[in-house]
Order: C-alpha cells, then structure tokens, then sequence
C-alpha cells in the first residue's frame, strides 16, 4: 500500500513530508566526514615550512619539497615548503594550517541540521531527549506528548486508515478503524 502526499507538482506518488529535512541531513554527514578526515589527517601535517636561507642547496630544497608535499595523509589539508632567500629574518617557520583551533563551524553545523531534522519529522526536541540551547530545560514533557500525538499520530493514523480503506483489495478483507480520539488514554 501507499499513502501519497499531496504534491503540486505531480499527482501521481505525492512527496514525504520529511523531504525537506534531507539536505540537512547530508549536510550533517559531510561535516562529520570532514572532521574524522582532519583528523585522521593529523592536525600537525596541515603547514607550510617557510624557510629564508639563502645557501640552501637546490637539492636539499627539492628533497624537502618532495618530502613534504608526500606527507599529505588522507584528509584535506596539504602541507607545502617554501624557500625565499633572504626573506625574513627568521631563518625556518612552521606556518600552521590545520591546527586544532581552526575556525570552523562544525558544532553550528551540527546543532542546526539536528534541529533541521526534528522540524522535518515535526517531533518535539523534550520527547528526544534533547535540552533546546535557547530554554532552560525540557519543557512539560506531558503537554508535549499529549500536542504531538494530537497534531501528529492522530492525523497520520487518518492518512494510514484512509489509504487502507480506500484500497479495494485491501479492503475486500476487511476495514481499518483506529481510535481517532483525542481522549484515548495514552499509557
């Protein structure tokens, strides 16, 4: 059986209502992704070695070149050696890149598409177990069940019967009737 969602842009199959929350959802998982490949990468390959000695052999730069560009691991930071002759007075620098204090906004990230994905299946965070950064707790945990199975389970068990009933194969062996009552006890 299958309960199409009204959709204005085809009849036929209908959309989920949960759609929405799919990009979020895979916005979720690249930040994830990224943060275990930097650091599995390792925090200190992510630099640039600046040198300024103006003796330095051609080959030695180039080996140091070569052994610096190969130590890139599988992550997404690449580290680089740079000889300027006569540049600053110090003679070798280590420039990080990747450091453990890059600026990102993976806990953004993850707080938004995690409240992304409660609003897409319209579940309330208290019933989650998840404390709203903006409140200073749950909540009612009882007025948010009793609001979320009037708004959610009750008309989604319409949908369900509605579909079952309106099968006329299904319907041959018999009738769906689910309590539709606000007033049912919720134990």
């Amino acid at each position: 059986m299958f309960v199409a969602i009204y959709d204005p842009q085809q009849q036929v199959y209908g959309v989920p209502d949960y759609i929405h929350g799919m990009e979020s959802a895979m916005l979720n998982v690249d930040a994830t992704r990224f943060r275990r490949k930097y650091y599995k990468n390792g925090a200190h390959l992510g630099y640039i070695l600046y040198s300024t000695d103006p003796d330095m052999d051609p080959e030695l730069e180039a080996e140091f070149r070569k052994k610096i560009e190969a130590s890139k691991g599988a992550g997404n930071f690449k580290s680089m050696f740079i000889n300027i002759p006569g540049g600053d007075k110090e003679g070798v620098k280590v420039i990080p890149i990747g450091d453990s204090g890059t600026k990102d906004e993976f806990l953004n990230i993850k707080t938004i598409s995690a409240q992304d994905q409660l609003v897409a299946h319209r579940f309330p965070p208290g019933l989650a177990g998840i404390i709203p950064a903006n409140t200073a707790g749950l909540g009612d945990p009882l007025k948010s069940r009793e609001a979320y199975y009037r708004d959610e389970v009750i008309p989604m068990r319409r949908l369900i019967m509605e579909g079952i009933n309106s099968d006329p194969d299904i319907r041959r062996l018999g009738e769906v009737k689910f309590i539709l009552d606000f007033d049912e006890p919720m134990e």
